[in-house]
C-alpha cells in the first residue's frame, strides 16, 4: 500500500524527472522539427515535384474574398510508383480554420472536391464528391474543378467527370481566401506524390466550352495562354526551375513560398473542437483512454511529491496537479505541432489533464485508506 509519508523525497525526485523524460521521448521522438521540404523544381521542364513529405504556400490572399465562385484548374502528372494512397490534398485555401474553404485533393486514385461552406454530414470528407473514373498515371493532365452558381463540377482533360448541386444556402458567406496551400494540408500530413506543371484560379465558374478549349490549348502551347481568360486572377506557370519563389504570372495574389524545411501552418487549429476539423474523422475512445492512462503516473508522483514536502491539502493539491498535467500536455501538443510523425489535437489535452486529475485520486484514495 503506498505510503508518501515512507518513501524518501530524493527518490520521489528522481523517479518524477525520469518519468518526464520518458514522457518526452515518447512524445517527441524522432525530435526532427525541422523537417526537409519535400519539393524539387523539375530539370529542364517547367513544374515541381512533390514527393509526399513536401508543401507549398503563398502569404495570405484577399483577391477572392469577394466572390461566392471559383475555378482552379491544375496541370498534374501523377507518376508510376506514387504513394497516393490518400486522401491526399493537392491545392486548398487556407484562412486559419480547422476545415478549408475549398480543397482539390486525391483519394483511392480519383480527384475529389470538398467545401466546409457546404452541409457536409458526412465524416468521410474525401469521399462526397470526386471522380467516378481513376486519374491516369504515367502522363500530364489537366483537372478542372468549379464551384458556385449552385453546381460544383470536376472536368478532366475538358471532358466532365462528375457534377452535382452544392449543397450552400443563398445565405452562407462564401469567401475563398487566406493562404493558397499547394502539394499537402495545413499540417503537413496530407501530402501529395506527383508532379505540378501549372495552375490557375478564377473568380467565376468556367464555361464547358471553355474548358474543352483549355485542355486543348494547355497541351500545345502550354497555359501562358489562360492569362488571357476573363476571370483569371492568378497564374503559376513554375518554370523558375529554381530558387524558393513560384510567382505568379499575373502579379497578385503573392508568390508560392518553397522553403528548406516543412513548416506546418495550423497554429490557430490546434485549439479547434473535433467536430470542426473534416480531418477528423472521429473520436477514438481507445485513444482517448490511452491518453488518460498515459498521465496517471504523472499525477500520482507529482502529487505525492506536494504533499510529502508541503501541507496544502489535498484540494489544492488536486487543482496544482491537474494545471500542471494541463500546461504539460499543451506545451507537448504545441511542440507536436512542428513534428511531422505527430498529430496535435486538443482531445489529446483533455485526456492528458483528466488522466493527471486521476492521478491525484488515487493517492488520495490509497492515503484515506490508510488512515
Amino acid at each position: 500500500m503506498l505510503n508518501h509519508r515512507n518513501i524518501g523525497l530524493r527518490t520521489l525526485f528522481v523517479a518524477f524527472f525520469l518519468l518526464l523524460a520518458v514522457m518526452l521521448v515518447a512524445t517527441l521522438y524522432p525530435f526532427d522539427f525541422f523537417p526537409a521540404n519535400g519539393v524539387q523544381w523539375l530539370s529542364n521542364k517547367p513544374g515541381l515535384y512533390f514527393n509526399g513529405h513536401g508543401i507549398a504556400y503563398s502569404d495570405k490572399v484577399k483577391t477572392l474574398c469577394e466572390t461566392k465562385t471559383v475555378s482552379v484548374v491544375l496541370w498534374l502528372k501523377e507518376r508510376s510508383g506514387s504513394k497516393n494512397w490518400g486522401p491526399r490534398e493537392i491545392f486548398s485555401f487556407y484562412d486559419g480554420l480547422a476545415s478549408p474553404p475549398l480543397v482539390v485533393g486525391q483519394w483511392d486514385g480519383r480527384i475529389f472536391l470538398y467545401s466546409r461552406f457546404e452541409n457536409n454530414e458526412s465524416d468521410k470528407w474525401y469521399r462526397l464528391f470526386r471522380t467516378t473514373h481513376r486519374f491516369p498515371r504515367g502522363n500530364p493532365h489537366l483537372v478542372t474543378v468549379t464551384f458556385g452558381g449552385g453546381l460544383k463540377t470536376i472536368y478532366i482533360d475538358g471532358k466532365l467527370n462528375n457534377k452535382t448541386k452544392t449543397g450552400i444556402s443563398e445565405s452562407a458567406k462564401t469567401k475563398f481566401c487566406g493562404r493558397l496551400l499547394l502539394g499537402n494540408s495545413p499540417r503537413g500530413r496530407n501530402g501529395w506524390w506527383g508532379e505540378v506543371k501549372g495552375l490557375a484560379i478564377y473568380n467565376r465558374v468556367l464555361l464547358p466550352e471553355e474548358i474543352k478549349n483549355q485542355s486543348s490549348e494547355v497541351f500545345q502551347r502550354g497555359m501562358r495562354e489562360l492569362a488571357e481568360t476573363p476571370g483569371c486572377l492568378a497564374l503559376y506557370l513554375f518554370d523558375e526551375g529554381q530558387g524558393f519563389e513560384a510567382k505568379n504570372l499575373l502579379g497578385t495574389p503573392p508568390s508560392f513560398s518553397i522553403r528548406k524545411s516543412r513548416t506546418p501552418l495550423i497554429l490557430a487549429t490546434l485549439f479547434n473542437l473535433p467536430h470542426k476539423d473534416m480531418r477528423t474523422e472521429s473520436l477514438f475512445v481507445a485513444d482517448f483512454l490511452r491518453n488518460i492512462l498515459f498521465f496517471v503516473p504523472f499525477g500520482i508522483l507529482f502529487s505525492t511529491i506536494i504533499l510529502r514536502k508541503f501541507t496544502i491539502g489535498h484540494f489544492l493539491t488536486f487543482i496544482l496537479v491537474t494545471l500542471a498535467g494541463g500546461l504539460l500536455s499543451v506545451t507537448i501538443e504545441f511542440s507536436q505541432l512542428f513534428l511531422p510523425a505527430r498529430t496535435s489535437v486538443i482531445t489529446d489535452i483533455f485526456g492528458n489533464t483528466i488522466g493527471s486529475g486521476l492521478g491525484v485520486l488515487i493517492v488520495y484514495s490509497l492515503y484515506t485508506k490508510r488512515l
